[in-house]
């Protein structure tokens, strides 16, 4: 920033003093004018450049309350219940004491691959209807409806409904 006396105060001290006044007398009169002005007092005390903090409003400072999270059981149900529709034969089986067919049925609700235990078969889609499909399904609709589309989960939670999540 220029430091020195603005020209247009000259100008305004040549014409209080009028056209006989010597420059000495011109610029005494310019440099009061300028002293008396709003522009110097900005000028000469600028403050600290730098960001001021905020002044606390008093007062003594307190600790502020620790909030303590619930830890809390959920069961997420449509992936729960496409595990399940895969596993409802198999434990059939397993129920019955023959692990064998509950080994060969879960292999193939879940890769399509018929009689696992006896070295396999063909591949067969339907397979999958019984236990892969349902478990996508319900993992696509806890990601959709439990996740930010609708997010029920949240509200459930809100709700404090124990145990169930979507």
């Amino acid at each position: 920033m220029p430091r020195g006396l603005p020209a247009s105060y000259i100008k305004k001290a040549k014409r209080e003093l009028g056209k006989g006044a010597s420059w000495h007398d011109v610029f005494k009169r310019a440099w009061q004018l300028y002293k008396g002005s709003k522009v110097y007092k900005a000028v000469s005390n600028p403050g600290n450049p730098r960001k001021k903090s905020k002044k606390s409003k008093g007062g003594r400072k307190v600790a502020k309350k620790k909030r303590r999270r619930r830890l809390s059981f959920t069961i997420p149900l449509a992936p729960v219940a496409g595990l399940a529709a895969g596993l409802a034969e198999p434990i059939q089986y397993l129920i019955k004491g023959d692990t064998n067919n509950a080994i060969n049925h879960l292999v193939y609700n879940y890769t399509g691959i018929p009689n696992a235990m006896q070295g396999g078969g063909n591949w067969d889609p339907n397979g999958l209807k019984k236990g892969l499909l349902p478990r996508v399904i319900g993992l696509l609709i806890h990601k959709l409806v439990g996740g930010p589309p609708l997010n029920l989960n949240r509200a459930l939670g809100r709700a404090r409904v124990p145990l169930i999540r979507i």
